[in-house]
């Protein structure tokens, strides 16, 4: 069977900061702990708009009442190269990185997290799933850009960075 390759094809997944800690759980506290913050940008290269780089930014805290627990913060980025045969801006170029790099930037980082975690004496950290169009619209209200028509199919503009270096294996 022949299979066809996507259109978004990811070249590099990277954590550019990392910091896990050990939590312990105060005397008078009384119940779970369970915080999670995200953000997230999207960037495109200036000398090259399909290559498009995606940037989380992960704050969590999670421990049960009477056990120690995990405290996490990270940055980490995925960068995708979207074909040149779509066109910037068009539906199907924005639908690329809001349905599938997002979702895959921040599925690479669930897996790290669980497995790095799997090494520490608690339970594994697995980020629970996420609403990808709610964070989308999210990111595009915090941009100041208008509402969307079709959440669906519109996300907001990446902005532009200088050139993104890559490593050539």
């Amino acid at each position: 069977m022949e299979i066809k390759r996507s259109e978004l094809q990811q070249e590099m997944f990277v954590l550019l900061e990392t910091k896990i800690s050990l939590v312990f759980p105060k005397e008078t506290q009384t119940n779970d702990i369970d915080d999670l913050d995200i953000d997230y940008h999207i960037f495109t290269n200036n000398e090259d708009d399909h290559l498009v780089r995606i940037i989380f930014d992960i704050k969590a805290i999670h421990h049960l009442m009477k056990q120690p627990g995990l405290n996490i913060e990270l940055q980490a980025s995925c960068d995708f190269r979207i074909a040149e045969s779509i066109e910037v801006g068009s539906d199907l170029f924005n639908k690329l990185i809001s349905n599938a790099a997002t979702a895959i930037t921040y599925n690479n980082i669930r897996a790290y997290l669980q497995n790095v975690t799997s090494y520490y004496p608690v339970e594994p950290y697995i980020l629970p799933a996420i609403d990808m169009q709610d964070l989308c619209k999210k990111y595009a209200e915090k941009l100041g850009l208008n509402k969307p028509q079709d959440p669906e199919t519109e996300v907001p503009t990446p902005k532009k960075t200088k050139k993104i270096h890559q490593k050539k294996t």
